[in-house]
């Protein structure tokens, strides 16, 4: 007999996708959790539960009855294993976040993002989930595939966008997706919570104005993030993205914006801002006028050199 701490050890033990009873029993003998093979699959039959075992991964102790160890993997309760997906990445990058957790391949996940049943089930426009997969501490089980798990970032979206926010969309003149695209350039220029109402309030002005919005991070999108600053080349790129070329919004969200963006595009702080330039630590300067934003410009360029 076990010594009861060897009993009572709490074994992690991994069911793969479409593993056979045989194969399960064999490797619980493996692990010492049971003693016979033959029992396991005796018991399984009886049962008639044999394509109701399910995959992933169980805390299962030492001392557990046979029929007891049957009864978790029928109940599936399994262990869960938390994905963070922080504010202001592409799908392109949670892709790789997925890959590098070792949930599954980064291509499995991209390919996800672009199914037409996801897209639409929730009624998506464009061809991609692209500013729809909110971000938030996911839990999943070992063997969830990646179009699960981007339905039910999809569906965490659905849940935290309130119905309050469509009459606050209309009023403004815009649709969810517009929303969702603003929130999402929002998100990327904006680094401190505090400011991304008057972030916000800037490109609402220009909108209204019809002036190009000229937000950097929409360019950088088109070019396919490179992990490099701009150049002036780079604002002539030929992409509905550019938004130093073309007017408007960009025709879809370039990033997934956390709530915090959403609510910013909704209800943008009352400013008469047209311009903003990052001068440091997360803030940024407004402007008015052009001539101000250009002495605010040259000024940090001063401050630059002298350091």
């Amino acid at each position: 007999m076990l010594p009861p701490s060897a009993s009572e050890e709490v074994v992690n033990f991994e069911v793969p996708i479409g593993s056979s009873s045989r194969a399960i029993a064999k490797r619980l003998v493996e692990q010492k959790l049971i003693r016979s093979e033959y029992a396991f699959r005796i018991i399984v039959r009886h049962r008639g539960t044999g394509k109701r075992l399910r995959a992933g991964i169980y805390a299962l102790r030492r001392n557990m009855a046979l029929w007891h160890l049957v009864d978790e993997f029928e109940k599936g309760q399994v262990t869960l294993v938390s994905l963070t997906v922080p504010e202001g990445l592409t799908t392109s990058a949670i892709a790789q976040l997925w890959e590098t957790t070792g949930f599954g391949t980064a291509t499995a996940f991209q390919t996800a993002t672009e199914s037409p049943r996801l897209l639409k089930a929730h009624g998506l426009e464009g061809k991609t989930v692209e500013g729809y997969l909110f971000p938030n501490t996911y839990k999943f089980a070992k063997g969830t595939t990646a179009e699960k798990a981007v339905e039910m970032m999809l569906n965490e979206f659905k849940q935290r966008w309130v119905e309050t926010f469509d009459k606050e969309a209309q009023n403004l003149g815009l649709t969810q997706h517009e929303i969702v695209t603003l929130a999402s350039v929002i998100e990327k220029e904006a680094q401190s919570k505090p400011e991304r109402p008057r972030i916000a309030s800037v490109f609402h002005n220009r909108l209204k104005q019809k002036w190009r919005l000229q937000a950097d991070p929409t360019v950088l999108y088109a070019l396919g993030n490179p992990k490099r600053l701009l150049t002036r080349a780079d604002l002539s790129v030929d992409s509905p993205y550019n938004t130093y070329k073309h007017k408007g919004l960009p025709p879809g969200p370039i990033a997934n914006p956390g709530i915090d963006s959403i609510i910013a595009a909704l209800r943008p702080e009352t400013t008469d801002y047209f311009y903003f330039v990052a001068i440091g630590e997360g803030k940024h300067h407004f402007s008015k006028t052009l001539s101000e934003h250009n002495r605010m410009i040259r000024k940090i360029r001063r401050a630059s050199r002298e350091r």
